[in-house]
C-alpha cells in the first residue's frame, strides 16, 4: 500500500494543482486535487459551482468532509476515493453545514459516524419541507436549460456550460424526487469539537450565521488544511460563484457575533500552521488576507454598532456611517461583498444588540398569512412605543412589497406599498412603487394618481414619467 500511495502522489503532483479530469460521473468530468499523499479533494464539472469533497486517510480510517448532495455522484466518488487512497475503511463524514448540496449524500456514508453542528438536523428538516417547491422549480429550470441548449451551436463553450448546468439541474431534481432517507449527523457539538484519529487531529469550530446557522470550519493541522465550507471566498474561478456569492448576515439565520469572532480569532491564531484554506465549492479560493479582511469587517461593525446603540445613534445614522464604499472601500469589489449584503449585516447586528425586530418582516408575515387588519395596526402603532419593539425602514418595507410582486401576490404587494405610503408620505418612491403594483392589478386610475403624486415630489423621476406616458397611450389607444 505504501508504494501505491507514493505512485498516486507522484501523479497528483503532476496534475493535482490543475485538477485534471480523467473520468466522468453522471456525465460530468471528475477532478482530483491532491494536497499530499493522504489528502485529496474531488469535484465534478468544469464550469458549474459543485461541492468539493475532501478525503483524508488516517490511522483510524478515512475521513470525508462534505458530500456533493447527489447520492448517485457520491457513491461513485466514494469508489474513486478508495481507489486514490488505496484503502476503503471509511469511518467519518463531516458536514460543514446543513444545506442539501453538502448533506444530501449522507446516506452514502450511513456506515460511518457522521459529524456536524447541532443545528444541522433542524436545517435539513426545514429543507425537507421545501422539497415540493424545489421539485417544481427544478422542473421549470430543466425545461429552460433544454431550450437554451437547443439554441446553441454544438461543441461551443456556451453549449458545454449549458450542458453541465442541465446535468446538475437533473441531478438536483433526481435527488429531490428520491425517497432515499435523509440522514442527519449522528455526532454533534455546539461550539467546538476535537477528534483524535491517531496520526491525524481534526478540530471543528462553529462559525455560523453568515451563510447558514450551522456552518463550521474544519482544521486538520497535520495537513495544514482549513476547510471553511460556504462561508467565504476571495477569488472566484467561474462567472457563477453559486453558494460562495455572498458574505453577509441574513434575516432568519441565528447569529452569535461574539462567538463567531472568538472562534475565527482562535483559527487565525493557528495561521502559522495553515497551508491551504479550502472553500466548500471548487470554484472559489480563499487566502489568509481574505479571511483577515472579512473577520476584521465583522469586528469593526460589531464594535461600532454596540457603541452607537450605547450612545443613542439611530439605525439610519449607522447605515450612513458604515456604507461599504465609504467605510470599507477595499472590500467594495471583493467577492461576496455588496451594498445589499452590508445593509443586511448592519440590520442583523442592530437587531441583535437592540432586540428590535424588523417591522417589514413582521408586516410581510402578517399580510402573507391573511392576518386581520387589527394585527397590522398593532405593528404600526408600536412605531411610537418606547422602548421600541420594531425598527421601521422605508426601503426594507418597499423591498417586501416587491417580494410579493415577484411571487405574483399582487394584492398583498398593494397592501404593503399602501403601508409605506402611510408611513412615509413625503417620499416620492413609495408612491411610484404603489403605482406599479396598482397598474399590475389593473387599477389604471389608481396607478395614475400615484405616479402623479410621485412626480409632484420628484419632477425628474423618469420611471414616473414613463409610466404616465404608457397609461395615457393606453387610454387613448395609441
Amino acid at each position: 500500500m505504501r508504494l501505491t500511495l507514493w505512485v498516486i502522489a507522484a501523479v497528483g503532483l503532476l496534475f493535482g494543482a490543475a485538477g485534471a479530469a480523467a473520468e466522468e460521473v453522471a456525465g460530468l468530468p471528475v477532478h482530483i486535487q491532491r494536497f499530499d499523499p493522504t489528502a485529496i479533494r474531488l469535484w465534478v464539472g468544469d464550469s458549474i459551482s459543485s461541492t468539493a469533497t475532501v478525503a483524508i486517510a488516517t490511522k483510524k480510517g478515512i475521513l470525508v468532509i462534505d458530500t456533493t448532495g447527489h447520492p448517485r455522484v457520491d457513491r461513485e466518488l466514494r469508489r474513486i476515493i478508495a481507489r486514490e487512497l488505496g484503502r476503503s475503511d471509511f469511518e467519518y463524514l463531516v458536514n460543514t453545514h446543513e444545506h442539501g448540496d453538502h448533506t444530501g449524500g449522507n446516506a452514502v456514508y450511513s456506515d460511518c459516524t457522521i459529524i456536524g453542528h447541532e443545528l444541522v438536523a433542524a436545517g435539513m428538516a426545514t429543507q425537507e419541507a421545501e422539497r415540493p417547491r424545489f421539485i417544481e422549480w427544478g422542473t421549470t429550470r430543466i425545461a429552460d436549460l433544454q431550450r437554451d441548449l437547443s439554441e446553441q451551436p454544438a461543441d461551443t463553450p456556451a453549449a458545454k456550460r449549458l450542458h453541465e448546468q442541465l446535468t446538475l439541474a437533473q441531478l438536483n431534481l433526481e435527488a429531490n424526487q428520491s425517497e432515499e432517507k435523509r440522514i442527519p449527523p449522528t455526532k454533534t457539538f455546539s461550539d467546538h469539537l476535537k477528534l483524535n484519529l491517531g496520526d491525524t487531529t481534526v478540530e471543528m469550530y462553529w462559525i455560523g450565521g453568515m451563510h447558514s446557522a450551522s456552518d463550521i470550519a474544519v482544521f486538520v493541522p497535520e495537513h495544514g488544511l482549513l476547510m471553511t465550507g460556504d462561508t467565504m471566498a476571495d477569488v472566484w474561478l467561474t462567472d457563477t460563484p453559486g453558494c460562495l456569492a455572498s458574505f453577509g448576515a441574513r434575516s432568519g439565520i441565528r447569529h452569535d457575533f461574539p462567538r463567531w469572532l472568538a472562534n475565527w480569532n482562535i483559527l487565525l491564531g493557528k495561521r502559522a500552521n495553515i497551508k491551504t484554506f479550502v472553500p466548500g465549492h471548487w470554484n472559489g479560493e480563499l487566502s489568509l488576507a481574505g479571511v483577515e479582511a472579512r473577520v476584521g469587517y465583522v469586528e469593526t461593525l460589531w464594535q461600532g454598532i454596540n457603541q452607537a446603540v450605547a450612545t443613542g445613534k439611530s439605525l439610519a445614522d449607522l447605515q450612513a456611517e458604515y456604507r461599504l464604499d465609504a467605510r470599507f472601500p477595499a472590500l467594495t469589489d471583493s467577492p461576496g461583498f455588496s451594498r445589499s449584503n452590508n445593509y443586511m449585516t448592519i440590520l442583523e447586528m442592530w437587531s441583535t444588540v437592540t432586540k428590535q425586530e424588523s417591522a417589514a418582516d413582521q408586516l410581510y408575515a402578517l399580510i402573507d398569512s391573511g392576518a386581520p387588519e387589527s394585527a397590522i395596526r398593532d405593528v404600526l402603532a408600536a412605531r411610537d412605543v418606547k422602548p421600541a419593539k420594531y425598527y421601521f425602514l422605508e426601503d426594507q418595507i418597499n423591498f417586501s412589497g416587491y417580494r410579493f410582486l415577484q411571487e405574483n401576490k399582487d394584492a398583498q404587494a398593494v397592501s404593503m406599498f399602501r403601508i409605506n405610503v402611510e408611513l412615509y408620505p413625503g417620499s416620492w418612491n413609495v408612491y411610484d412603487s404603489l403605482g406599479e403594483a396598482l397598474l399590475k392589478t389593473g387599477d389604471v386610475d389608481g396607478a395614475a394618481a400615484m405616479y402623479e403624486r410621485s412626480l409632484e415630489l420628484k419632477p425628474d423621476s423618469q420611471s414616473g414619467k414613463d409610466a404616465l406616458a404608457r397609461i395615457r397611450a393606453q387610454r387613448t389607444g395609441s
